[in-house]
C-alpha cells in the first residue's frame, strides 16, 4: 500500500505514527523487547497517550531474526498461521543479547541486528555477525509505523476489488469498509544496485524493483499482474531474504513508493517479518520429485471433445515422431460436462477406465495424471453428499456458499473440516485404484473471504491464500501414502509459502 502522494505529501487523510525514539529496552534470553514512542520525548508529560509501538526482536533458529511490530495487543489470535519448521527442527540459535547506552544487539549465529536507542534516532541494522559494518539492510528513520488510512484508498486493493468481494453471487452483501483501516508498516532499505527477486509466481519482470505487488492469490491468467502462487517472501542480491509471517493480504512496495525502500504493509494491529538466510528450514524443504516427472508430459488441455481413441492417437502420434511421452494428463473433460468435480470418468467416453489405463500404460509406458479441483458443481452426483455431510464452506448465515462462475451452483470443499478431508481423500483414493498416478490440483486461488465462515473458525481473510496449502498438502499426502516417499507429485496451479514441499 502506498501511503504517500509523491515524495512530499501523504495521501489525503492518512495518519501515520512512525517509530521515533526508544523509551524502554529489555534484553532477555530470547531476544529484545522495545517500547518505541511515535513522538519526541522531551519530558514526562510527553509520555501521556500514544501510539506506542511494541517491538520484539527474537530468533527461532540460527541465522533467522524475527522483527515484530505491534500496536494494540488485545485481539484474540486468528488462525491460520504458516507452519514453521515442518520438516526439520530449528537449529538452536544460541541467542546472544547485549545493550549499552546507545544500542542493543541480538545475535543468532551468522546474523545480528543492532538497534539504535539514541533518542530520536531509532533504527535497526541487520548485519553479518562477522562484519557488522557490512549492513545487509536496515530499518532507518520513519521505517515502522501504525497508519490510519481512509478506506477510500483501499477500495482497489486486491482483497477489496477482486471478484470474490465484488461479484453479487460471491458476496451479496457487497464490500463494506469502515471509514478508516488500520495498517502496520515496516520498511527496509534498498542499497544502490540491490536487486529484489521473488514474491511468488509473477508474470512481469524477474527483478522486482519498481513493482507494487499484492500477495493475494487470484485467477488472472499468465499475462497480468495477478498471481496464482503468491508468496510473501523476497530474496535480495545482497544475500538475505525476508519472509512476511502473514498468510493474508500483504502489500509490497519494492522501490515503487520510495525508491530506496521495500515497504511491507498489512491491515491489522501487528506485523512480523523474518530476516534470514534459511528460508526452506523455516517453511519446509522442497520435495524431491519422482524421476518420471522429468520426462515429457502430454495434456489433452482444454479439448472439449476427447475420448479413449483420441488420447491413444495422441500417444501413438508422439511415438511415431520419436517423442515418447512419460506422463499423459487428462484435463477437465474426463468428467461429464456441468459435473466438475464428480470424480467419475464420463462413462460415454471412458466406459472402463481401469482397463483403459492398464492398456495404455502397457503400450506406451506412461504415468496417468488427472485434473481435479476443490469445487463441487450442484449438478455433480457427489454434491448431495457434501451438502448433507457439512463439507462445504458456508456463508455467515449458515447457508452453503455457492456461485455459478465455472460450474453451476458450485460449492467449495472446506479443508479445515477433518471429515471433509476424509471424504475428498476417499474420492481420490478411488481414482488411484483405477490407475491414476498423480493429480493436477487446479484452482485453489479463487477462494471466498467476504462474509463466509470455516468449520474450524479460521479467519477467512487469512484463509484466502492459505487454502491452497491445505488443498495441496492433502492431495500430496494421499499420493505419498499410496506410492511412498519421493514418489508423489502434483501439477499444482496455486500455492503460498511452504508450497515447495509439494512438487511439482
Amino acid at each position: 500500500m502506498k501511503f504517500t502522494d509523491g515524495l512530499w505529501l501523504l495521501k489525503d487523510g492518512a495518519k501515520p505514527a512512525f517509530g521515533f525514539t526508544v523509551t524502554d529496552v529489555k534484553t532477555h534470553d530470547n531476544g529484545i523487547d522495545l517500547q518505541v514512542s511515535t513522538r519526541p520525548i522531551r519530558h514526562r508529560g510527553d509520555t501521556l497517550g500514544g501510539p506506542l509501538l511494541f517491538v520484539n526482536l527474537t530468533s527461532l533458529s540460527e541465522g533467522i531474526i524475527g522483527l515484530k511490530v505491534k500496536h494494540f495487543g488485545g485481539q484474540a489470535p486468528q488462525k491460520p498461521d504458516f507452519e514453521l519448521f515442518p520438516d526439520v527442527p530449528s537449529t538452536p540459535p544460541n541467542v546472544q543479547t547485549s545493550k549499552n547506552p546507545t544500542a542493543a544487539t541480538i545475535t543468532s549465529g551468522p546474523l545480528s541486528a543492532i538497534v539504535s536507542t539514541v533518542p530520536g534516532q531509532y533504527g535497526i541494522d541487520f548485519v553479518p555477525t562477522s562484519d557488522p559494518k557490512d549492513i545487509l539492510t536496515f530499518a532507518g528513520p520513519k521505517s515502522q509505523a501504525v497508519v490510519n488510512l481512509p478506506s477510500k484508498w483501499a477500495t482497489m486493493s486486491a482483497s477489496n476489488a477482486g471478484v470474490m468481494a465484488t461479484d453479487v453471487s460471491a458476496n451479496p452483501s457487497g464490500v463494506s469498509l469502515p471509514a478508516f483501516l488500520r495498517y502496520i508498516l515496516i520498511e527496509l532499505n534498498l542499497a544502490g544496485g540491490e536487486q529484489i527477486y521473488g514474491a511468488g509466481e509473477g508474470f512481469g519482470g524477474v527483478v522486482k524493483n519498481g513493482q507494487a505487488i499484492s500477495v493475494w492469490n487470484r485467477d488472472g491468467g499468465t499475462s497480468s499482474e495477478q498471481q496464482y502462487k503468491s508468496v510473501p517472501f523476497y530474496l535480495s542480491s545482497r544475500g538475505y531474504g525476508v519472509l512476511v509471517n502473514h498468510p493474508g493480504e500483504v502489500e509490497l512496495e519494492i522501490g515503487s513508493e520510495k525508491m530506496s525502500r521495500v515497504g511491507i504493509s498489512v491491515v491489522g494491529e501487528e506485523l512480523e517479518i523474518f530476516v534470514l538466510r534459511r528460508y526452506t528450514q523455516l517453511t519446509g524443504r522442497p520435495g524431491i520429485p519422482p524421476l518420471w516427472t522429468f520426462g515429457l508430459w502430454l495434456s489433452t488441455s482444454f479439448l472439449p471433445d476427447y475420448d479413449e481413441k483420441t488420447v491413444r492417437s495422441f500417444l501413438q502420434g508422439m511415438r511415431d515422431r520419436k517423442c515418447d511421452v512419460h506422463v499423459m494428463h487428462f484435463d477437465s473433460f474426463w468428467m461429464k460436462q456441468y459435473e466438475w468435480c464428480n470424480f467419475t470418468f464420463d462413462p460415454d467416453l471412458f466406459p472402463n477406465p481401469a482397463e483403459y489405463f492398464r492398456s495404455i500404460k502397457e503400450q506406451f509406458g506412461v504415468k496417468i495424471c488427472v485434473w481435479i479441483n476443490p469445487y463441487i458443481s450442484q449438478a455433480s452426483r457427489v454434491f448431495k453428499e457434501g451438502l448433507e455431510g457439512g463439507y462445504f464452506i458456508k456463508r455467515t448465515n449458515g447457508e452453503v456458499w455457492q456461485w455459478d462462475l465455472w460450474q453451476p451452483g458450485l460449492a467449495i470443499v472446506d479443508f479445515t473440516n477433518p471429515a471433509a478431508c476424509r471424504w475428498y481423500g476417499d474420492k481420490l483414493r478411488a481414482l488411484i485404484d483405477l490407475g491414476v498416478d498423480c493429480f493436477k490440483t487446479d484452482f485453489g486461488e479463487r477462494i471466498p473471504h467476504a462474509n463466509v465462515k470455516y468449520f474450524d473458525g479460521a479467519d477467512p481473510y487469512k484463509m484466502h491464500n492459505y487454502y491452497t496449502q491445505l488443498y495441496n498438502k492433502l492431495v500430496f499426502n494421499i499420493l505419498q501414502e499410496r506410492f511412498g516417499e519421493h514418489e508423489a507429485a502434483l501439477f499444482a496451479r496455486s500455492a503460498t509459502a511452504g508450497g515447495q514441499r509439494f512438487p511439482v
